[in-house]
């Protein structure tokens, strides 16, 4: 049940995204490709076009002109910069992960297999290895071979949630639901802010309609381990999604006392989520009520400091409210 094809730029992002040197070819990674991975692409471009001034043989620099001018949408050129830099020198396993992306795009899966394989062959203890050619076999309409080489990748990387959530994306983009809901369920088990990622993942799109997401994206399941620090309190405030005041201020409150945040602010139907040093939970209570959880593991703060710390952000809180009542009221 093969779903949509990556663009070219979606399969250069999966290459990107796992580069890695092959642990037998370790040398320092250079300034161009130091740019590149931090995403400043213009910078790298330069780089590399400096180094190529004074070595037009050099496999790295042309192996990060290829890699901009791909991004930039210039395939040919990336193509022939790319093969330049193989033959120059065949141990640069990105080079290989970014070929087998200009054949995912061209939906040559063949040739894609054969580059990820020959990657393989320079660092087979990569983790990366059995999500890249599951990602492939399931373009392919293979199942179960892709199935086997996600469970290689599971393996290698036990009890990461970024792990089951990328494997959960392939499945999504095949369209294969069942599977995708079953290992981002299990992604979320595992770190909760997988969800709120997967409801800005555009890999989730055509999942996002099917009651079985929605109840997943609806259901907060999260339980304080034993030990843990929590308080609750509620207020006379009615629920109002994304504009609940006390959720406004919440968040003034948090920039106020200068706490860290997760710029991700999880919102559903009748609760929000932020997460600092704490976990916080605004949620529906009633009809023209809402409940404030906040929680933190154990072991996360001394009891004394517990104390000071929610204390001082329930003060900073009530002051929020009362600058925003006239506004809006409650």
């Amino acid at each position: 049940m093969p779903g949509a094809r990556p663009a070219l730029a979606a399969a250069l992002a999966l290459a990107l995204g796992t580069a890695a040197l092959p642990a037998q070819v370790a040398r320092p990674i250079s300034p161009a490709e130091q740019a590149l991975e931090a995403g400043r692409t213009e910078e790298a471009l330069r780089l590399a076009e400096e180094a190529l001034k004074r070595n037009r043989d050099d496999a790295v620099a042309l192996l990060v002109r290829s890699t901009v001018r791909c991004i930039e949408g210039e395939v040919e050129r990336c193509r022939g910069d790319l093969d330049r830099a193989l033959e120059l020198d065949p141990t640069l396993r990105q080079g290989w992960l970014n070929r087998s992306a200009l054949a995912i795009a061209a939906e040559r899966y063949d040739e894609a297999l054969e580059a990820l394989e020959r990657a393989e062959r320079l660092d087979p203890g990569a983790p990366d290895n059995g999500l890249n050619q599951g990602a492939v076999l399931l373009l392919r309409g293979q199942l179960e071979p892709a199935t086997a080489q996600f469970r290689r990748y599971l393996e290698r990387n036990p009890g990461s949630a970024e792990a089951l959530y990328l494997v959960a994306t392939n499945f999504a983009l095949s369209g294969y639901a069942a599977l995708a809901l079953q290992h981002l369920e299990r992604a979320i088990a595992l770190d909760e802010r997988m969800r709120v990622r997967a409801r800005l993942d555009p890999n989730f799109a055509e999942l996002a309609a099917a009651p079985s997401f929605q109840r997943l994206m609806a259901t907060d399941g999260y339980r304080p381990p034993p030990g843990s620090q929590a308080l609750t309190k509620s207020y006379p405030v009615p629920w109002r999604g994304g504009e609940t005041l006390l959720l406004v201020a919440v968040l003034n409150a948090l920039q106020i006392t200068g706490a860290p945040l997760d710029p991700r602010v999880e919102v559903a139907e009748d609760w929000a989520l932020l997460w600092s040093d704490l976990r916080i939970k605004v949620a529906r209570d009633g009809a023209d009520r809402c409940r404030l959880e906040l929680s933190a593991p154990p072991g996360r703060f001394a009891p004394e400091t517990w104390q000071r710390e929610t204390a001082e952000l329930l003060s900073a809180i009530d002051l929020e409210l009362l600058k925003l009542e006239p506004r809006g009221g409650r």
